[in-house]
C-alpha cells in the first residue's frame, strides 16, 4: 500500500459544487503554460517579418516546426506526468507524487542529451525538401537553438505537470507570463538591433526564444520547490532515480510520446514538404495560418491537460462518472472558444493575414486557409479534449496508433497525391483532405472516450506490482532460512 499522509492542500481535492469554476481553475493557468512556447515564435514570426520580410518567419515556422516534432516525443511522454501525480494525488498518497516529478525530470535531461545527434541531421532535411538555400541558411541556424536548448522546455514541462497534478496552477501562469514578456522583450532588442547592439535577425529571435524558456523553467522551479511544507508533504526533494516509476511513465508515456512525435512531425511533413511542393507563396500562407491555428488550438490544449489532471484525480478517488463528466465539460468550453475563434477567422481573415505580408497573392491564398481552419479546429478540439481525457485514465497506446495511421495515411498521403496529381487545387487540395483526417480522428476520440473501456485500467497496479514481487521473493527466502520446526 503506497504512503499516505494526512494532509490538507490549500484548494479541496475537488469541487463538486461547480463543475466550470473547477476546470477553469485549472485550465486557465495551462493554457497560459502551453500557449507560451508557441507565443514566444508568434512573436518572433512578426518581428522577423516586420524586421527581414517574408522569408525569415517562414524559415522560423519550418525548423521550429520540425525540431519541435522531435521535443514533442519528450513531452507527449512527460505530460503523463499529470496523470500520475493526479491520481496518487487523488488517493492522498502525497509522498508519491515528487517521486514521479523526479522521475520525468530525470527523463528529461536523459532525452534532451540523445536528440542532441539530430542537428546536422535536420539541418540537412531542409535541402532534401528542395527549399532555396537562402531559406535553407535560416532553417539551420534556428534548429540548431532549438534542439540546444530542448532540456529547458522539457523540464519546464515536467514540472508543470507536476504542479497541475498537485493542484497550484497559478504558479504555472505567473511562469508562463514572465517567460513570453522576457522573450518579448529580448526579440524586440537583438532582432532590430536596439540599444547598441546590431540587428541579429534570426538568430536574434531564436537565442531570445532559448533566453525566455530559461527564464519560464527557472521561475517555475522556484516556485515548486521554495515552500518548506510543500517539500516535505509531496518529497519534492526525493530525487532518485527510482527504476519501478521511471518504468510506469515511460511504459504508459511511451503512447502518448509517440502520437506527440508522429502528429508534430506529420504537420511539419505537411507545411515543409507538401505545401512547398505548391511553390514558396503558398508555403508562406499556409505558415501564416498556422500562426493563428496553433495559437488558438494551444488553449484547447490546455484544457486538454486539465482535464487529464481532472480524470486522474476522479479515478483516483473512485469516482469514474465525475470524470466523465469533466471531460464533457472541457468540450463544451473549448467548442465555445473555437466557434468565437472561427467568427473572427471568417470575418477578419484578410487583416490577419496582411499583419504578417501584403504581398496580394499570399494573403489571398492565407485568407482561404483561414477559412479551413475555422471548420478544421472544431474537431481538432474534441480530439485534443477526449485523447486528454484518454491520457487521464492511462488509455494512451491504442489512441497513439490510430491517430498516427490516419494522420500519416490520410493527411501525409493524401495531401501529397493531391498536391502532386492535382496542383490546380493550390492550397485548398492539401487542407481539404486535412480537414477529412480531422473530422476522423475526433469522432474516434470521442466514441472511444463514451464506450468507457478506459475504466479497467488500473495504473496503481501496474506502478506497485514490482514491489509486491520483491516483497514476495524477500519473503519466501526469509522462509526458506527457518528451520521447518521453527514453523
Amino acid at each position: 500500500m503506497a504512503e499516505t499522509l494526512e494532509y490538507e492542500p490549500s484548494t479541496p481535492l475537488a469541487d463538486t459544487s461547480s463543475p466550470l469554476r473547477e476546470l477553469l481553475e485549472l485550465a486557465l493557468p495551462t493554457v497560459l503554460q502551453m500557449v507560451s512556447y508557441t507565443v514566444m515564435q508568434f512573436i518572433d514570426t512578426w518581428l522577423l517579418a516586420h524586421a527581414m520580410g517574408p522569408m525569415a518567419p517562414t524559415a522560423a515556422s519550418n525548423a521550429g516546426g520540425l525540431s519541435f516534432a522531435f521535443i514533442g516525443f519528450g513531452i507527449g511522454l512527460l505530460l503523463v506526468v499529470n496523470t500520475l501525480v493526479s491520481q496518487n494525488f487523488g488517493q492522498k498518497n502525497f509522498a508519491h507524487c515528487g517521486r514521479h516529478l523526479w522521475q520525468g525530470i530525470w527523463f528529461a535531461l536523459l532525452f534532451s542529451v540523445l536528440i542532441l545527434p539530430l542537428i546536422p541531421v535536420l539541418s540537412q532535411a531542409f535541402a532534401w525538401f528542395g527549399h532555396p538555400p537562402e531559406l535553407i541558411a535560416m532553417e539551420r541556424v534556428y534548429v540548431r537553438f532549438m534542439i540546444a536548448s530542448a532540456s529547458l522546455k522539457l523540464v519546464q514541462c515536467t514540472i508543470a505537470q507536476f504542479m497541475l497534478g498537485t493542484n497550484r496552477p497559478r504558479w504555472v501562469t505567473v511562469s508562463s507570463c514572465t517567460g513570453v514578456a522576457v522573450n518579448a522583450a529580448i526579440a524586440y532588442v537583438l532582432v532590430f538591433g536596439k540599444y547598441g547592439i546590431s540587428p541579429m535577425g534570426i538568430t536574434g529571435a531564436a537565442l531570445a526564444m532559448v533566453i525566455g524558456s530559461f527564464v519560464e523553467m527557472a521561475t517555475l522551479a522556484v516556485f515548486a520547490f521554495r515552500d518548506r511544507d510543500d517539500r516535505r508533504t509531496f518529497s519534492a526533494l526525493d530525487w532518485k532515480l527510482r527504476w519501478p516509476e521511471f518504468r510506469t511513465l515511460i511504459t504508459v508515456g511511451f503512447g502518448s510520446g509517440g502520437q506527440f512525435f508522429a502528429e508534430i512531425l506529420a504537420w511539419s511533413l505537411f507545411h515543409s514538404w507538401v505545401m512547398g511542393k505548391l511553390g514558396p507563396n503558398q508555403m508562406a500562407a499556409s505558415s501564416f495560418m498556422m500562426r493563428y491555428l496553433v495559437v488558438s488550438f494551444l488553449p484547447a490544449l490546455g484544457v486538454s491537460a486539465a482535464v487529464t489532471a481532472l480524470v486522474g484525480r476522479y479515478i483516483g478517488m473512485k469516482r469514474p462518472d465525475l470524470a466523465m463528466q469533466r471531460a464533457h465539460l472541457g468540450f463544451k468550453v473549448t467548442l465555445t472558444y473555437f466557434a468565437i475563434c472561427a467568427v473572427i477567422y471568417i470575418l477578419a481573415r484578410r487583416q490577419l493575414v496582411e499583419l504578417f505580408t501584403t504581398e496580394p497573392e499570399v494573403v489571398r491564398m492565407g485568407a482561404i486557409l483561414l477559412v479551413f481552419a475555422a471548420f478544421y479546429q472544431v474537431f481538432d478540439g474534441m480530439y485534443i479534449v477526449y485523447c486528454g481525457a484518454l491520457r487521464g485514465a492511462g488509455d494512451t497506446f491504442i489512441p497513439a496508433v490510430v491517430m498516427a495511421g490516419l494522420c500519416w495515411g490520410i493527411m501525409v498521403g493524401g495531401g501529397f497525391f493531391i498536391a502532386t496529381f492535382a496542383p490546380q487545387f493550390s492550397v485548398a487540395g492539401p487542407w481539404g483532405v486535412a480537414s477529412i483526417y480531422g473530422v476522423i480522428l475526433g469522432l474516434f476520440m470521442l466514441i472511444r472516450f463514451q464506450r468507457g473501456g478506459w475504466r479497467a485500467i488500473h495504473l496503481e497496479d501496474e506502478e506497485q506490482a514490482p514491489r509486491r514481487q520483491e516483497r514476495q521473493g524477500r519473503q519466501e527466502q526469509n522462509k526458506e532460512l527457518i528451520p521447518t520446526e521453527a514453523r
